[in-house]
């Protein structure tokens, strides 16, 4: 037999009985007077104390077992029992559980939105469940070393963005909210919101582009806009850059977009380069196998590539060399220490060879047999013939 839907009661009474013959009589019998009712209400604080404490070892049971969201989950329920618990008895004691059965009693429950409540809370739990799985899956990839720690928080507030305005749009359609509206007044915000903040913007997409193209790294070595240091952090809006004479400079993402970006740590080896000159009359072959030779010799440089050694110009006083050595884990002050000993070596190599580097020097001569002038002309012009 079908049954008419509009034949059922739109609404659902909850008509509950709060004070059976049982509880009217241990009120009768037992709470008649002040004293009991004192003291049955200390043993409902006694109540609530363990309670409080057995919710608390079992959070902590089932956190070390389960994690903390199941502990969670049953220590609130094991607080809700004891609290219904808690409320109604004192109620009964003190004899107001009329005030319980009325506001129960007045209250309905359109079946429609009963309805309406049941597949919102369902929308609610399945993109809670949604968000965590989605999380974990982001953590399980960033420990493979796929994704670095900022690319899994932007990921992680990005899917938990995206499963929220999905669960939130489907529970106000459920509603009858006309979405139009709502997006028509965020597409209005959003270009307010861009064109007053045009630069934030761009500093904020640019931070998106970095943190998944990884040009660097928290800990690389990079050079940016002339500034130079060790990256500690990279946010959605800035670049976290300590120098090496200790300063904290934040530069904005879309400037180390649009800018040329050095990085020293990319490949794990930098190139050292040293200038050295040698006298004119010096064998340069013989002072370039010398230079190879000493700077071999160096812990801290690499023996491949090799060291190398070019000739790169005529100076004023001699012919300069250029040394080209490797190291490895290249940071600011291996650089310093690589630079530091090829220069040492290459001076005592020299020293030991009877090289010398020649300082620079300035020699005046008159070409040919130059010319005099005329003490006439000298005192004509007014030029005094006296040597001072």
């Amino acid at each position: 037999m079908a049954v008419d839907p509009s034949s059922l009661p739109s609404s659902l009474p909850l008509e509950l009985v709060l004070q059976p013959d049982a509880v009217e009589w241990i009120q009768e019998t037992y709470l008649d007077t002040l004293g009991p009712k004192l003291l049955a209400t200390a043993l409902l604080l006694v109540l609530i104390l363990i309670g409080a404490t057995s919710a608390s070892r079992v959070y902590d049971a089932l956190r070390r077992r389960y994690g903390p969201k199941l502990g969670e989950v049953v220590s609130l329920l094991i607080l809700g029992i004891v609290v219904a618990i808690v409320v109604y008895s004192f109620s009964a004691i003190w004899e107001v559980l009329f005030v319980l059965e009325f506001t129960l009693q007045s209250a309905t429950i359109d079946r429609w939105e009963a309805a309406q409540q049941i597949i919102t809370l369902g929308i609610a739990a399945t993109a809670y469940l949604a968000i965590r799985f989605v999380n974990r899956s982001i953590d399980t990839l960033a420990e493979t070393s796929a994704v670095t720690k900022h690319q899994s928080e932007v990921a992680h507030h990005v899917a938990d963005v995206a499963i929220i305005a999905a669960a939130a749009t489907v529970i106000l359609s459920l509603w009858g909210i006309n979405l139009t509206n709502i997006f028509l007044g965020a597409g209005a915000i959003t270009a307010i919101v861009a064109l007053t903040a045009l630069e934030t913007l761009a500093a904020m997409l640019a931070g998106f582009v970095l943190l998944f193209s990884r040009p660097f790294h928290v800990g690389d070595w990079i050079e940016v806009n002339e500034t130079t240091g060790i990256v500690t952090d990279v946010t959605i809006f800035t670049t976290k850059i300590q120098t090496f004479d200790d300063k904290h400079v934040l530069v904005p993402n879309d400037e180390v977009t649009s800018s040329q970006l050095t990085n020293y740590s990319r490949n794990n080896q930098l190139r050292v380069e040293v200038e050295v000159g040698v006298d004119y009359d010096a064998d340069v072959a013989q002072a370039r196998g010398i230079i190879v030779d000493a700077v071999e010799d160096c812990e801290i440089v690499k023996d491949s590539p090799n060291p190398q050694v070019v000739t790169k110009a005529f100076g004023d006083s001699s012919i300069l060399l250029e040394c080209h050595v490797w190291i490895g884990n290249p940071t600011k002050r291996r650089t310093h220490d690589a630079r530091t000993a090829v220069i040492e070596a290459v001076a005592a190599a020299f020293d030991r060879e009877d090289i010398s580097i020649p300082y620079p020097q300035r020699v005046h001569s008159p070409r040919g047999d130059g010319f005099r002038i005329e003490s006439g002309a000298r005192e004509e012009a007014g030029i005094s013939t006296t040597d001072d």
